[in-house]
């Protein structure tokens, strides 16, 4: 199984132009609304038409604009899944299942095969209600079983647990884990939310303004990102433009604060990251190397974090910078309020520094 993908699109103020290669292995799409993600899905799928380029799914040309092949999306036989399921509310479960199967089967090999596809995600029961009678999750579980009747050629996810809410999204991503268990395919998940790529998938593609930027697996960019899209991707959320000003010194020019990272610094450096996690406090008798006293502008918890806003050097920045506090492991007397002075040591290796 294998994909090979090098398309150019132009839309209404930005323009499509991704390559991407996948084997049999689970794909994330990340990147922003409005980055080309769920086109790139609608260009494979047939649903829209590239203005040039090619697209191969095993071996099987569904696109190349200058052989002039452009297959139906009927014939490219893929599985694209929405976040409204797109059940057809007219068929029962079970015609449901049957809907997107070979016509080549009788119809007790078809009625064979969707009562088997159900049972993978609990739903062999339900073969005879209709879609408005299930509840959210059961049409999503439908939906995941009509993909593996159809037997496509690849799998497709346009977020579709973006509506959801968080209860109900664990349930459903356990759903979507089984359905991969069963499958030998290349998998295309489109996704804005870094945690849910994570879980699901073996490798994640960074979209930005219509084009593949970086790719590897979750841990590489959550250790090492290469560009900016994937340091704000993958949960930074303090971020500056940066320059450097010696072998192993850096400016943070937004936060008007100066780091040395204990490295070379890239001559191309262009900008800078720090986690919300990645700093502390510094508690020291004398001032250690990247410490900073800074004032605590707001604070606001959630369940289990407290935000902390901290007032960088720079009078005028335009951001603050954040700190996040577990309040599971962190006494009463150690969380701070507005008003506080901190003095803050940031970590030399754990500052991300980029060139795009």
């Amino acid at each position: 199984m294998s994909l090979s993908l090098a398309i150019k699109k132009a839309y209404p103020g930005f323009t499509l132009d991704i390559e991407l290669e996948a084997g049999e292995e689970r794909v994330a799409l990340l990147g922003a609304s409005g980055c080309g993600k769920s086109c790139t899905l609608r260009c494979i799928a047939g649903v829209e038409t590239p203005d040039e380029g090619r697209i191969v799914v095993n071996g099987v040309t569904f696109f190349d604009s200058k052989a002039r092949i452009n297959l139906t999306p009927q014939q490219r036989k893929c599985a694209l899944l929405f976040q409204n399921y797109q059940l057809f509310p007219n068929l029962t479960v079970g015609e449901n299942v049957r809907a997107g199967m070979d016509r080549a089967l009788d119809a007790s090999a078809q009625e064979d095969l969707a009562r088997r596809c159900l049972a993978i995600f609990g739903m062999s029961t339900f073969a005879d209600r209709y879609p408005a009678s299930l509840s959210g999750g059961q049409q999503q579980r439908v939906a995941l079983a009509r993909m593996i009747a159809a037997h496509p050629g690849i799998y497709m996810f346009d977020e579709p647990m973006s509506a959801l809410d968080s209860y109900l999204k664990s349930a459903l991503e356990q759903n979507l884990l089984d359905l991969f268990d069963a499958l030998d395919a290349t998998v295309l998940y489109v996704s804005h939310d870094i945690d849910e790529a994570c879980r699901l998938c073996d490798r994640i593609v960074v979209m930005h303004g219509g084009r593949a930027v970086e790719s590897g697996t979750p841990a590489e960019l959550m250790r090492a990102p290469k560009t900016l899209a994937a340091l704000r991707l993958t949960g930074c959320k303090n971020t500056s433009p940066a320059r450097k000003l010696s072998d192993t010194v850096v400016e943070a020019i937004d936060w008007g604060m100066t780091f040395d990272v204990g490295a070379p610094v890239p001559d191309d450096v262009a900008y800078l990251g720090v986690r919300a996690s990645y700093f502390h406090r510094d508690n020291r008798a004398a001032r250690g190397r990247n410490s900073y006293d800074l004032t605590v502008a707001r604070v606001s918890d959630s369940r289990f974090e407290r935000l902390v806003l901290l007032d960088p050097p720079r009078a005028d920045s335009p951001s603050r910078l954040q700190w996040k506090i577990d309040l599971r492991s962190a006494s009463a007397d150690e969380l701070p309020e507005r008003g506080d002075v901190l003095r803050m040591h940031f970590d030399a290796k754990r500052i991300h520094l980029v060139s795009r």
